[in-house]
């Protein structure tokens, strides 16, 4: 019993080693790559049959609202994404910013799942933030109507069953820094920042140029 025992955790850290190593071999693409960015919407994130063993697929449709490269000329985007676990928290948020490669066909793909939330459009410009900023003087205060998050919440609760209280997946997904708690279903708007910043410390953070 004891043998087998430590064969199931061997197992366990040999799997745990692979996923390591495949992520930081996906990172080293997205560092070498050309990156592809835009403000979308979401229409639909849908998970697929995947192409292998190590990655669950996920097909994506977004609505085009603002781009950061040229080559994207759509106004309705079509990609996958393919992630190693449950990795899609872009899909809580109704818009975020979406960052892509193109794998060897030239299509567009997001081999890991790098997003920024966007929250708002106030005065044509796009306004989001970056869940991991703990220092806020850069952000803007910002004053605007309540959200109403019930539906991204249920998102939320699909990707983190475990989290069994809503206040949970409101802090994870709606942290204090940039957001008032109201009540159960809405928030009020505190910090964000405009699309453009949150895009070049982004790149530079996914480039690995970021100090």
């Amino acid at each position: 019993m004891l043998i087998f025992y430590l064969e199931l955790e061997l197992i366990k850290s040999m799997k745990k080693l692979i996923i390591f190593f495949l992520m930081m071999s996906v990172n080293i693409v997205y560092s070498q790559s050309k990156i592809y960015a835009f403000v979308g919407k979401k229409i639909s994130v849908e998970r697929v049959n995947p192409d292998d063993n190590f990655y669950l697929k996920y097909r994506n449709v977004y609505k085009v609202e603002q781009v950061f490269d040229n080559e994207i000329k759509t106004d309705t985007l079509i990609f996958n994404s393919y992630t190693h676990m449950n990795q899609i928290n872009y899909s809580v948020y109704d818009y975020a910013i979406i960052y892509l490669v193109k794998n060897d066909n030239g299509n567009f793909i997001q081999k890991r799942t790098y997003y920024t939330p966007i929250i708002l459009n106030k005065n044509g410009n796009w306004y989001g933030f970056e869940p991991s900023d703990e220092n806020i003087q850069e952000y803007e205060l910002i004053t605007s109507k309540n959200l109403y998050i019930k539906k991204n919440l249920k998102t939320a609760k699909i990707i983190y069953p475990e989290f069994k209280k809503r206040k949970y997946l409101i802090k994870a997904f709606y942290p204090s820094s940039f957001f008032n708690h109201v009540n159960k279903n809405s928030i009020g708007i505190k910090n964000l920042k405009t699309a453009e910043k949150l895009y070049e410390e982004k790149i530079k953070e996914i480039s690995g140029k970021k100090n």
